[in-house]
């Protein structure tokens, strides 16, 4: 399960990001989303999202939960929650903590960042590399992003309804144990509906770039560079300059593992 877990991961946790300048909206825009997992086209669990953001600061809590409908997915909870503030637009997180248990092991993650560089890591049970992983460095650590803090998407007030603008970037990822990159980029809009919203949707195409805690001679770490079936699709938080996670779909080695949200709910205040 853990595998599907992480490859999961990569397109939702993976998934989304930080960008631009001249950030601004008024008042507070929260959002309650709820997403529906599929693998092999069998639904395998659900996701939630509480995601609050000003012009300030964010904060985002959320949980996962998926169960044994194939054999390579296990019974597995985990929750999750960041918070941080804005700079130039860019989310910054100040701390990130996952809770996981998986059948009758358990786990948690985490983080703790000061402008934009990790401080401090705990993880239970602890993070353990393979023989011949790039070995993780202080430069690592520096200006990374949580993965939990990259499924906020803010982007400059007059840039609200562009792809270009909402996909085209790279995040510098740092999940705890890996370093990665993440190069979005634009690929198609539609109009998309679920409880609470109706309106467009901007999908990204996503990239895999590993950087440092993998093997780069190892089979998923191969294979997720070579993978050109990775996207997000990313909606409105109602009237603000932010987009979140609206689906995504991912190939890994043993299938492919999808997300959609029935429901998409934002307010302002």
């Amino acid at each position: 399960m853990m595998t599907f877990f992480k490859s999961s991961a990569i397109a939702f946790s993976m998934v989304l990001g930080a960008a631009s300048t001249n950030f601004a909206q008024a008042g507070e825009a929260r959002l309650q989303a709820k997403y529906t997992i599929k693998y092999l086209g069998l639904s395998v669990g659900k996701m939630k999202n509480s995601l609050r953001v000003n012009d300030t600061k964010y904060s985002l809590v959320g949980t996962i939960q998926t169960n044994a409908v194939v054999a390579i997915v296990a019974n597995t909870k985990a929750q999750y929650s960041v918070s941080g503030s804005f700079r130039d637009g860019l989310p910054v997180p100040n701390a990130q903590k996952i809770n996981y248990r998986q059948k009758k092991k358990s786990g948690f993650i985490k983080i703790g960042f000061s402008n934009g560089s990790v401080i401090s890591q705990t993880a239970k049970p602890k993070v353990k590399y393979k023989k011949g992983a790039v070995q993780l460095q202080d430069k690592h650590l520096k200006n990374v992003i949580d993965p939990i803090s990259a499924l906020m998407f803010p982007v400059a007030a007059g840039e609200v309804g562009n792809g270009r603008s909402i996909c085209n970037r790279t995040l510098p990822i740092f999940d705890g144990k890996n370093r990665m990159d993440l190069k979005f980029s634009f690929k198609s809009k539609a109009v998309r509906s679920a409880d609470g919203f109706k309106g467009d949707v901007f999908t990204c195409a996503i990239q895999y770039r590993p950087i440092a805690g993998m093997r780069m001679g190892g089979k998923s770490t191969k294979f997720m560079k070579a993978n050109r079936e990775l996207e997000l699709s990313l909606a409105r938080v109602g009237q603000s300059n932010v987009y979140a996670l609206f689906s995504f779909k991912v190939k890994t080695r043993r299938g492919t593992a999808s997300g959609k949200a029935y429901k998409f709910k934002a307010t302002q205040e």
